[in-house]
C-alpha cells in the first residue's frame, strides 16, 4: 500500500486538529455542568479555601515533571553532560507548557523539548530520548497503578468498578510503555517515529541506532519515574487536605487513582478537560472514605485545583521560555558519538 501524498496529510492533519479542538470544546462544557450541578457556591468556597494550599500542589506538579528530566538525563547517559543546566530547564518548561496548555498534549511538548535538547545531543538522538521518555513515564504509571489499586480495594473490593479501570490502567500503560522502552529496539518502529518528527530525524536508521544505544534496561529512568508518580501521590494528598478531606496515605492513593482513571480515559482530550472532573463526581461514593461531606462539590473540586495550578505553571512556563535566552548552542554530533 502507497503511503498517503502531501496534501492527504494536510488533509488529515486538519482534521485532527478541529477533532482535538472540538474535543476541548465539549471538555469545557462538561466542566460547566459539573459545577452547576454540583452547585456553583459550594464548589467556589471549596476553592477559596484551598488557595492557601496551592504553592504545595505546585511543589508537588514541580517534583513530578521534574523526574521527567532526570529520566532523560539518565537516558543520554554521558551525552547528557553536554547540556547546560539552563538548557534542561528550559526544554522542561517549554515541554511542560505545551503539554499542558496545548491540544498537541504530551507528544507535543516532548518534540518541543527534543528540538530544544537537539544541538547539544543531537537531532535523533534527541528524538530517541523523547520517544523512549514516554516509555517511561507510562511504566512509572503502572507502578504507581499497583499501591493505588490496593489502596481503592482495601475500602471497597477487588472488583469494584474504580479498582478494575485502575488495574486495568496499569496493564495497558505497562504494556504500551514497555513497547516503547523496549520493542523500539527491536523494530521497525523506531524509523517510523523518527520519520514522523522530521525536523529532528528524518533519517530512520539514525534515528534507530540512536534507540539502540540507550539504557538496555532502564533502571534508573523507570525510578525517576516512579519517584515522580509518588511526588503526584503527596501533591493529591495535598489536595484531598485543602478541600476539607482527611489527609492519609491510602486516602492519597484513592484520589490519585481516580486521577489516573481520568486521564487514562481521557487521553484523546486535550488536558483530559472535562473527564478526570465526570471521573471525581462519578467517584462520589468514596467521599465518606475521604472525610468529605459535600461530595459533589469537593471530588469535582480536587480536579479543578490540580487543574488551576497546571495552567498557572504552564502559562509562567511558557512566558519564561519564550523571553529566556537559551545557551549557545554546541556542534551537533552524530548520534553514535
Amino acid at each position: 500500500m502507497s503511503e498517503p501524498n502531501e496534501s492527504e496529510k494536510s488533509r488529515w492533519d486538519r482534521v485532527k486538529a478541529i477533532g482535538r479542538w472540538l474535543l476541548l470544546a465539549l471538555g469545557v462544557g462538561a466542566v460547566v455542568y459539573l459545577v452547576y450541578d454540583a452547585g456553583p457556591d459550594l464548589v467556589w468556597r471549596t476553592l477559596v479555601a484551598a488557595a492557601v494550599f496551592l504553592p504545595f500542589v505546585a511543589l508537588g506538579e514541580i517534583g513530578f515533571i521534574g523526574m521527567d528530566v532526570l529520566s532523560l538525563r539518565l537516558m543520554f547517559g554521558r551525552h547528557s553532560a553536554r547540556v547546560p543546566a539552563s538548557v534542561w530547564l528550559r526544554s522542561a518548561l517549554m515541554a511542560y507548557g505545551i503539554m499542558i496548555l496545548l491540544p498537541a498534549g504530551r507528544a507535543g511538548g516532548e518534540v518541543m523539548r527534543a528540538a530544544n535538547l537537539a544541538p547539544y545531543v543531537g537531532g535523533p538522538r534527541a528524538a530517541a530520548g523523547a520517544a523512549l521518555l514516554q516509555g517511561v513515564t507510562l511504566f512509572g504509571n503502572t507502578l504507581i497503578s499497583i499501591p493505588c489499586y490496593i489502596a481503592v480495594a482495601w475500602v471497597s473490593s477487588p472488583t469494584s468498578v474504580l479498582a478494575l479501570l485502575v488495574l486495568g490502567n496499569g496493564v495497558v500503560t505497562g504494556l504500551v510503555g514497555a513497547m516503547l522502552m523496549f520493542g523500539a529496539r527491536f523494530s521497525r518502529l523506531g524509523g517510523w517515529l523518527g520519520k514522523r518528527i522530521a525536523a529532528l530525524a528524518t533519517h530512520g536508521a539514525s534515528f534507530d541506532a540512536s534507540l539502540r544505544e540507550m539504557p538496555k534496561a532502564p533502571v534508573g529512568p523507570v525510578v525517576a519515574a516512579a519517584l515522580g508518580r509518588l511526588s503526584q501521590t503527596a501533591q493529591y494528598g495535598v489536595i484531598l487536605l485543602a478541600v476539607g478531606g482527611s489527609l492519609t496515605f491510602g486516602n492519597a492513593l484513592i484520589a490519585q487513582a481516580i486521577h489516573l482513571v481520568g486521564a487514562g480515559l481521557g487521553d484523546m482530550v486535550p488536558n483530559q478537560a472535562g473527564i478526570t472532573e465526570t471521573a471525581y463526581r462519578l467517584s462520589a461514593s468514596f467521599a465518606p472514605t475521604l472525610g468529605l461531606h459535600d461530595a459533589a462539590a469537593q471530588m469535582i473540586s480536587i480536579a479543578l485545583i490540580h487543574r488551576v495550578v497546571q495552567f498557572t505553571l504552564a502559562g509562567v512556563s511558557l512566558a519564561v521560555g519564550a523571553i529566556w535566552k537559551p545557551a549557545e548552542a554546541l556542534e551537533e554530533q552524530p548520534a553514535g558519538a
